[in-house]
């Protein structure tokens, strides 16, 4: 279904509206005030309650304490979130390969965690000089303008260099990914930079996305659908969504929450 994230989205914020006016509901009324099944609601409020949204218990919902215990408690949940996805790309990657990486906050994490074997990582993200590496990993840094606060190299010069090179796999995060527009980035800054990244890559690109970009389209097209051949992502993305990539022939591995 087209944009079906966004209906998913747009419902669950019209189930989170609902109970800020009334503080609690039943399940049975709020399927009736939402006009959908209550099916459909339950499998909304367990995404919702895992996420630290929604307290649902004995069939009743209610909204949590405050503001900033919601804020606090999703944005904990993403951050583990994307641990488990970062954690989840060494399997994906042979030892001695040389990769691509661009300056998603995520393949950051991913950095990390690829400290168990030896690499070339080429990357445009000036914070991988921070990442703990294997002793005989490289990292090398493409040059470039900084752009801030972000700390990404772009421009020119980081688009020439790395079209002198090419890379075993390429590892790519990005703000939407969905079957219309493919990977999609919002900063205009990247777009070229990544485009390069999955264009040069020799065997596998992988995408590493939490369930936010799945399904959604972001400002700047970076690259088809059809240039991702592994999607990491979480187990609240999109069904539908994930069996439609499934169905594309991309390889989709879902983390446990």
């Amino acid at each position: 279904m087209k944009n079906s994230m966004e209906n998913v989205q747009n419902r669950r914020n019209q189930l989170l509206a609902e109970l800020k006016q009334l503080n609690s509901i039943t399940v049975k009324d709020l399927a009736a005030q939402l006009n959908v099944s209550e099916i459909t609601v339950r499998r909304d409020l367990k995404a919702l309650n895992e996420m630290g949204r929604v307290n649902w218990h004995h069939g009743v919902v209610e909204k949590v304490d405050t503001e900033l215990s919601k804020t606090n408690s999703l944005r904990s949940k993403i951050e583990q979130l994307k641990d488990s996805i970062a954690a989840a790309v060494p399997s994906y990657i042979t030892d001695n390969s040389t990769l691509f990486v661009n300056s998603s906050s995520l393949c950051w994490r991913a950095i990390n965690q690829l400290a168990v074997k030896p690499l070339t990582i080429i990357t445009n993200n000036i914070r991988a000089t921070e990442c703990t590496r294997h002793p005989e990993t490289s990292i090398i840094l493409t040059g470039g303008e900084v752009r801030y606060p972000k700390e990404s190299l772009v421009g020119t010069v980081t688009i020439q260099l790395l079209e002198t090179m090419q890379s075993d796999f390429t590892l790519i995060g990005c703000d939407g990914i969905n079957a219309e527009n493919g990977v999609t980035t919002q900063n205009i800054y990247e777009t070229q930079v990544n485009s390069t990244m999955i264009q040069r890559t020799k065997q596998k690109v992988i995408c590493v996305a939490d369930y936010r970009k799945i399904g959604v389209s972001s400002n700047y097209h970076v690259a088809d659908l059809s240039s991702v051949d592994v999607l990491i992502t979480d187990s609240f993305a999109n069904e539908r969504v994930i069996r439609d990539f499934r169905h594309r022939g991309i390889e989709v591995i879902q983390v446990a929450n």
